[in-house]
């Protein structure tokens, strides 16, 4: 026991201090932070939120009126009463554009001209604006009173009316779906940090031919548990420090409308929910974890890793881009057959389950399903490691697979 955790100790220590391990827990926080900080830099930046100088030309002063007191989208320059007036203060750069309101029968036509293209803000405005004019010259004309007036524009409600508890609203579900979408891209990027991690690591001893030496003190299933146990507490180490984190951003800012949000977002799922999330993504982490071990015993060196981990790499890539599909189709055939395949469903059921389109019953047998398929690889792992470990050929992924089995059976 006391060889395990010397290497456990070592790997562990080693790995932590490095800078990419610095720089993948830093990096999804300060990603964050700008997603969070993006839409006030976009204001900042954005440009100026003063009215827009404007010059209105119109035969009605009341048009002038309504758009002059619409003070929060327009200052209107009263003293240019002229096109002609108007063009030559747009040119000098006095007037952002003008408007030009002709009346044609008992409508009226309006055309904003500008050097720049209008904002769809500021072309919704003056339709505001000018409508509010029309509206009650019309009134005027047909003797309608405010009560008729009221009658008239007063919209129909419509209620949204669940049959069920277990379901969400549309807003409800446009922020669960981008949540899903930023959870499943951080599982993404640590599957394929943690089994690069795990597959280098196994694969850089083995070529150098220092394997041979280990393996004389200790045995193969001590050295392979040994190395996963550091690696799980390396990804355990990060896990505690996001959870930290936002533990603190909670406290810290629970009074902010934005935590109260979220807040109130979590309140609307049963509280099992947030284990079975966490059971998810520890066992889809650990199930990669595995077969990343497996194939870097397999990889002669480390140079050839990457090689030898790219149908890994595909299954992990297929199950992101299925949690994609998930959080806008839950209920596709193809999304509910890949939620159910263990190297698939850490997202692609999670993104199903938190957008509550699946039973407690469809998503136990997932996660059973799961539970199985590490068992299995965690076995396969232990059988496979020990000739796997002295196995050294240049033959591909799939020939060194089959010799592999051979030794496998052999012991």
């Amino acid at each position: 026991m006391s060889k395990f955790w010397v290497i456990t100790s070592q790997v562990y220590k080693r790995r932590v201090k490095t800078k990419s391990f610095l720089v993948s827990l830093l990096l999804p926080l300060i990603i964050g932070a700008l997603i969070f900080a993006l839409p006030k830099i976009i204001d900042y930046f954005g440009g100026s939120d003063e009215p827009s100088k404007i010059a209105v030309i119109a035969e009605n002063p009341a048009f002038s009126m309504a758009i002059a007191a619409d003070k929060a989208n327009f200052k209107v320059d009263k003293d240019i009463q002229t096109e002609k007036k108007a063009k030559k203060s747009l040119a000098n750069g006095d007037i952002d554009g003008f408007v030009t309101i002709t009346p044609v029968g008992k409508e009226v036509t309006a055309v904003y001209t500008s050097e720049e293209t209008a904002g769809n803000a500021l072309i919704t405005a003056l339709q505001n604006d000018i409508t509010s004019v029309t509206l009650q010259q019309k009134i005027k004309d047909y003797n309608i009173t405010e009560k008729q007036l009221a009658s008239l524009t007063t919209p129909v409600p419509v209620k949204n009316e669940l049959l069920s508890n277990d379901q969400l609203t549309s807003s409800q579900k446009e922020a669960m779906s981008a949540a899903i979408l930023m959870l499943t891209l951080v599982i993404f990027i640590f599957v394929m940090s943690y089994a690069s991690i795990v597959a280098a690591e196994i694969a850089n001893e083995k070529g150098t031919r220092i394997m041979e030496i280990i393996l004389s003190s200790v045995s193969s299933t001590t050295h392979l548990l040994a190395k996963l146990t550091a690696i799980l507490l390396m990804l355990l180490t990060q896990i505690a420090f996001y959870g930290i984190c936002i533990a603190v951003v909670m406290i810290g800012g629970k009074s902010t409308e934005a935590i109260q949000g979220v807040i109130k977002q979590l309140a609307e799922f049963p509280a099992y929910y947030l284990v079975l999330n966490i059971l998810f993504v520890v066992l889809g982490l650990m199930l990669y974890i595995l077969i990343s071990a497996i194939i870097g015993s397999m990889a002669p060196n480390v140079e050839t890793v990457s090689q030898f981990m790219y149908p890994m790499t595909m299954l992990a890539i297929i199950g992101y881009w299925g949690s994609i599909a998930a959080a806008n189709a839950p209920n596709n055939m193809l999304v509910i057959i890949g939620s159910y395949v263990p190297t698939f469903s850490p997202m692609m059921m999670l993104a199903r389950m938190d957008l509550l389109a699946v039973d407690a019953t469809g998503i136990f047998i997932s996660l059973g399903l799961l539970v199985l398929t590490n068992v299995l690889a965690f076995w396969l792992a232990i059988k496979l490691y020990r000739g796997n470990v002295l196995l050294y050929s240049n033959d591909g992924l799939f020939k060194t697979w089959k010799t592999s089995l051979k030794y496998a059976k052999r012991d």
